[in-house]
């Protein structure tokens, strides 16, 4: 029986009508123009979640010391917990300063941040703002959820990110609050370099840190700008759904976590993500994507088949799927890639 919606060849140009793009972009919810920069870093770290900060901090602080009071040594710095009093509002608002301009000013250790050592290196003004123990005592306290009411690891209901889950959703709140992105996005992974023993740990040794949390990003693609993301729980916490691909899954968990399906947008995307059938689900949700496809995955014989010289390639279409097969250099692979599309000279 012939295939009602056979692939055939096509050639540019190939003029096509298509769905215009008709969104309201760009930032929303400003403040006055001639606002502070503080007032912008308020749009997304809000008073509420700092007071959530110093909430769960001073009550996990309270609980450890606690819990553990017997066992701590004399030297700990844990004592001066007291001394110095429960975290303020005015106090955390110092300490994400101080983190902040640890991203700037780079050191070794914690430590160097304090050392009087070397006069050429030092850097006198973390000193001002904390001592040195109780800038790591407010380090080791550091809370966002209360312990009592998150799931032990045996439980069903167990979650790997319920210590940092508030602070995620909160962005992802935040950034669809105050922005909207225009028509090209991008979806790719990212990762969070650490050395912490926990099961989201990820290996990708195309990554510079190699061994982190991973992160699923939806992004705008002329700006960076990140509009959703999730983390990567791994196969146990995360798995795919049967029948599903991956890379598929979490294209359209993202675009509709997003709540950016059937607006016309177009997402851009790596081999991981696109497939042929990723394509026609997401036309059928009236989004565009482009994005290079993996020579395993369904693609037409022809053009698996097709010999190419440098710079020459090759085109097909089936109904409003546009697959191309491509090759830049003579010494690199050939490249297929598949997008809903007018092709132009």
């Amino acid at each position: 029986m012939a295939d009602p919606n056979p692939w055939f060849r096509v050639y540019p140009p190939e003029i096509r009508d298509h769905t215009e793009f008709d969104q309201n972009v760009g930032p929303k919810r400003m403040p006055p123009r001639n606002s502070r920069p503080i007032a912008y870093f308020m749009l997304i770290f809000t008073m509420d979640l700092m007071k959530k900060f110093v909430l769960e901090t001073n009550r996990y602080a309270r609980n450890f010391i606690t819990r553990n009071q017997h066992n701590i040594s004399n030297k700990s710095r844990v004592h001066d917990w007291h001394k110095k009093g429960k975290l303020t509002l005015i106090e955390f608002k110092a300490f994400v300063a101080v983190i902040l301009n640890m991203g700037l000013i780079k050191k070794a250790t914690i430590s160097e941040y304090w050392n009087r050592k070397h006069s050429s290196q030092s850097t006198p003004w973390f000193r001002k703002v904390f001592t040195r123990n109780r800038f790591q005592l407010l380090l080791k306290f550091l809370h966002l959820v209360d312990n009592r009411k998150i799931a032990p690891r045996n439980s069903p209901s167990y979650d790997p990110t319920a210590k940092f889950k508030p602070i995620v959703d909160h962005f992802n709140l935040k950034a669809k609050k105050h922005y909207s992105p225009s028509q090209n996005l991008s979806i790719d992974e990212s990762l969070i370099g650490t050395k912490s023993r926990t099961v989201l740990r990820q290996y990708i040794p195309t990554k510079h840190a190699k061994f982190g949390v991973k992160l699923w990003m939806l992004t705008e693609a002329v700006t960076g700008y990140c509009f959703h993301f999730n983390v990567y729980k791994g196969k146990r916490y995360d798995p795919t759904p049967a029948g599903d691909i991956q890379g598929s899954y979490v294209v359209i968990s993202l675009l509709r976590a997003a709540c950016l399906l059937n607006k016309w947008y177009h997402v851009f995307c790596d081999s991981f993500f696109t497939s042929l059938s990723l394509a026609k689900r997401l036309l059928n949700l009236h989004t565009y994507t482009t994005g290079t496809v993996r020579s395993n995955r369904p693609l037409p014989n022809l053009i698996k088949s097709v010999k190419l010289r440098a710079s020459q390639s090759m085109f097909m279409r089936q109904q409003e799927i546009l697959v191309c097969a491509f090759k830049e250099k003579e010494k690199r692979k050939m490249s297929k890639c598949c997008l809903p599309g007018t092709m132009q000279n």
